[in-house]
Order: C-alpha cells, then structure tokens, then sequence
C-alpha cells in the first residue's frame, strides 16, 4: 500500500511540474515578444570594440547601419585619451609621429580614405608638435570592391601618444558592415562623425579663410616664408601648419594684421637642417586655422 501512496504523489508531482512548465511558457512568451519588439537597436551594433590601453583607447565607429547604395560609408576611428596626453596629426611637427593605417586584412574594400580634422599646437621644451587632446575622430570614407556583399573592415592602426613620456600603440580594430541597402539609415554615432568632418580644412568658400600667397625671402639658412591670408570675419587666434618636402621645416609663425584684422601676414622662419638648402619654388601644402574654422590648400612658393 505504501509503494502504491508513493508513486501516486509521484504523477501527482510529475504533473505539478509540467503544469508549471507550460505556464511559464505562456506567460514568458509573450514577454520576450514584446522586448524584442520594444527594445532599440543598441550602439554597439555600429562600433566594434575598444582596444584599451593604460592611457589610450581606440576602436573603429560607422555612421550608418549599413553600406550606401553606391558600397560607401563614413567610417570613424575614434581615440580616447586620459587627460595630459596628446596624439599626433598626419605632420606630427618637431616631435611624436603621425599615425599609420593598414587595411590589407579587410575583406571586400577598395578604398579607406582618412581625413583629418584641422589640428592644435603643442609647445614643451622648446619643441612645438600639431595633434589632438582627450578625444579625437578621423573621418575614413570607405568604398567597397563589391556594395552587394557585407564588408569586413580590419585596421592595423599605429600610433604615438604623448604626455611626460612618448609611448608607442597598436591597436588591431575592427568593424563588420551590412552590404549596401536601399536606405542607410544614421546610426547612433553620425553626429559624432559628423562633428569632426566639419573640422576636416574646407575650400576658402566654405570656411570664409583663405591663403593667397606664399613667398620667401633672406639667404639660405636664414630664409622667413611669408604667407598672405584673409578672412571674411576678424581674424581671432589664428595658426598656420606648413608641410614642405624634406629637408624643410617650418617654426612657429609670427602674425602681422591689417585693418580689421581681415588680412593676415604669417612669416615662419625656414629651417633646413645642415644641408644648407634654399626653399625656391617648391610645393607646399598650407593649413591656416583660427577657432573652428580652417582651411587647406597646396601651391607652390612665388605663387
């Protein structure tokens, strides 16, 4: 009789649980229905992940959700910096050294184009160096070889930061990306991306800065580069970056205003190291920034 009692409360029990189980059942799915339904895209699915070090981070960001029609899209490789250090732009100046790209491990890209937000001067001991602080995004338009397929973007990304110390990174990003749709639509970090391709230097018609001339004067080694400007609007804190071939290098520029403080005269002493050398006719490519504004253009010197 005891065997019989006993196995009754066991299918008793047994039908209990499975009772138990089937109202779960009912009652969690529509719960998770509604929580996929509700729950917003999160913004890690346009960003890939960070690659951390002790005073920099870095990692790669989309503008969009996926690839445009044509296979393009705004990528972002954005840098965090713990406050005191700095990086480097593209011409790092007396000290540092620019950043690196390799794209080879990508899968299915053509072209990664990195564009660079004009740049702030750095002066320590003597030395003035041309980079960014605390956080930095550098534009990339990418294109892929193929725009109906999805697209792996690998980055190899090398790069120097600074503060008391220089100390070398390398970070290996990446980002996976959706093969061109009918619509892209923005994703979280656009605005983001968005801000820092308005400092990219414009056209001396979108930034109301422009460069005129340039001209050089004196001896070798003791050669002054003069470059001519003007704004549409006061001139506040301008800077000017000059980027020539080697051996030349370009000190900190001395400004000379006109009325209204339109026009503008830089003149930057001309170094050349020991070999002597005159800057006559050469290419040079000239960034000139004041605030929020800049504007680049390449000529050559006589111009």
């Amino acid at each position: 009789m005891e065997y019989f009692r006993a196995a009754g409360k066991a299918k008793i029990r047994n039908l209990t649980i499975k009772r138990l189980k089937l109202a779960f059942t009912w009652l969690a799915a529509p719960i998770l229905a509604a929580v996929l339904t509700c729950a917003p895209l999160r913004a890690e699915t346009s960003s890939g992940g960070w690659h951390r070090g002790e005073d920099a981070a870095a990692r790669l960001i989309a503008g969009q959700s996926g690839m445009n029609a044509e296979g393009r899209i705004w990528l972002g490789v954005q840098i965090k910096l713990k406050p005191g250090w700095k990086t480097y732009w593209r011409n790092p100046g007396e000290s540092g050294a620019p950043p690196r790209f390799d794209w080879s491990a990508s899968l299915n890209l053509a072209t990664a184009d990195v564009r660079w937000p004009a740049p702030l001067r750095f002066s320590a001991y003597g030395f003035d160096s041309f980079g960014y602080q605390d956080e930095v995004v550098l534009p990339v338009l990418l294109r892929a070889r193929a725009p109906g397929k999805a697209t792996l973007a690998r980055l190899k990304l090398d790069y120097m930061i600074c503060a008391k110390v220089c100390v070398p990174m390398q970070a290996d990003l990446s980002l996976e990306l959706a093969a061109a749709g009918k619509v892209a639509k923005a994703s979280a970090f656009a605005p983001l991306i968005r801000h820092y391709r308005d400092l990219i230097p414009q056209t001396a018609g979108k930034s109301g800065l422009s460069i005129d001339s340039a001209t050089v004067s004196g001896p070798a080694g003791q050669q002054i580069l003069h470059i001519s400007g003007r704004s549409t609007r006061p001139f506040q804190a301008p800077d000017l970056m000059v980027e020539g071939p080697e051996p030349f290098g370009f000190g900190r520029p001395n400004a000379t205003f006109g009325p209204g403080r339109h026009d503008i005269v830089l003149a930057l002493p001309v170094f050349a190291g020991t070999s002597k050398a005159a800057l006559t006719t050469q290419a040079l490519t000239l960034t000139l920034v004041d605030g929020d504004r800049a504007v680049e253009r390449r000529l050559e010197v006589g111009e």
